[in-house]
């Protein structure tokens, strides 16, 4: 239980449970960074528009976006957001084993050259954020990523730490 008074999925009324509705609806459940939002209507409002941000996004797919959540959780020890993203590769097709090879090397995934790429310098921004430099946003470019895409996919990455000090913050 959250150290704060979050809205429970059962408990929730007007605009919060059409929110939930439509979370249950999409992935079968109301994720907890979700829920723990929900403490701070300001924030639970922030967080809705970008789930619809990155829902609608024009160049940055589903399956990259989960790629990205997972590889990203799992650095920075984000059990709960790790294991709703296996989830997804899991509805998607694929196996436990499929999804410890990627753990272990993110080129198991089998993406296009350019996701492929984006995934890399997302992990790599996570993991050693001073390490990035021009030459590697150059190459993104080159790619075809527009800045819009890197700082998205990069702030996805960066989201799953985050997430996760706010829900061992708060005990979720």
């Amino acid at each position: 239980m959250t150290l704060l008074r979050t809205i429970e999925p059962s408990q929730a009324q007007g605009d919060v449970k059409a929110i939930y509705k439509y979370m249950i609806e999409r992935t079968g459940r109301v994720p907890k960074p979700v829920e723990l939002a929900s403490a701070s209507p300001f924030f639970f409002q922030n967080i809705v528009k970008t789930i619809q941000y990155y829902a609608a996004h024009p160049n940055l797919d589903f399956s990259l976006l989960v790629l990205i959540r997972l590889l990203s959780s799992n650095s920075c020890s984000n059990d709960i957001c790790l294991n709703f993203n296996r989830d997804f590769l899991k509805k998607q097709g694929l196996d436990d084993t499929e999804i410890e090879k990627i753990l272990e090397n993110p080129k198991a995934a089998d993406l296009s050259k350019k996701d492929e790429a984006l995934l890399v310098f997302v992990l790599k921004a996570v993991n050693t954020p001073e390490s990035i430099n021009k030459t590697d946003i150059d190459t993104l470019h080159a790619l075809g990523w527009e800045d819009t895409d890197i700082y998205d996919a990069a702030m996805t990455g960066v989201n799953m730490s985050a997430l996760n000090t706010m829900m061992r913050i708060f005990k979720i």
